[in-house]
C-alpha cells in the first residue's frame, strides 16, 4: 500500500503530463506590420508589432526580462534588416513579469537608414518575419520570439 501512494504521487512527475509554459516565461511577437516606402532620397521602411511575455502561474518566482536584438528577417530565414531599430514606447526594461501575468508591449520599428535597392526588392519579393530575443532571471538565459510571417505593404 506504500509503494502505491508514492507511486501516485510521482505518476504525473514521470509521465510528462506537465506544460512547461506553466513554470516559464514564454515570448511571442504578435501584430506585426512592415510598410516600405518611396520618398526623395530613397526607400524606408516603418512599422509596428506587439512583444507578449507571460510567465506561467506555477513558476517559482516573478522573472526580470531585458531586451535582446530585433531582426527582420524573410520567410527562409535571411536576415534583411538587422539588428532592427526599435522603440518600446513608455515601456522601460528591464521589466518584471509576476507569475501569471500577459504583459503587451506595443514597439514601433525605428529604421532610420535609408534601404538600399536589394534590401528594398528583398522586403518587397515576399513575406517576412520580426524575429527577436529576450533574456530573464528566471531561466537565466534567453528566450526566443519570432511573428508570424507578413506581407509587407509596398509601393
Amino acid at each position: 500500500m506504500r509503494f502505491e501512494a508514492w507511486f501516485l504521487a510521482l505518476l504525473p512527475l514521470i509521465s510528462g503530463c506537465g506544460d512547461k509554459s506553466a513554470v516559464t516565461l514564454t515570448a511571442s511577437i504578435t501584430d506585426a506590420m512592415v510598410t516600405v516606402q518611396d520618398g526623395a532620397l530613397g526607400a524606408s521602411t516603418s512599422g509596428d508589432f506587439t512583444l507578449v511575455l507571460s510567465l506561467g502561474p506555477e513558476a517559482p518566482r516573478a522573472a526580470t526580462v531585458t531586451l535582446g536584438n530585433f531582426a527582420l528577417q524573410s520567410e527562409q530565414g535571411t536576415a534583411l534588416i538587422d539588428p532592427l531599430p526599435t522603440d518600446s514606447g513608455s515601456a522601460s526594461f528591464p521589466l518584471d513579469v509576476n507569475k501569471g501575468q500577459n504583459i503587451s508591449l506595443p514597439f514601433t520599428l525605428n529604421v532610420m537608414k535609408l534601404l538600399t535597392p536589394d534590401q528594398k526588392q528583398a522586403l518587397c519579393a515576399g513575406k517576412v518575419r520580426i524575429v527577436g530575443t529576450v533574456m530573464d532571471t528566471l531561466s537565466g538565459g534567453t528566450d526566443s520570439a519570432q511573428s508570424v510571417a507578413v506581407s509587407p505593404s509596398c509601393p
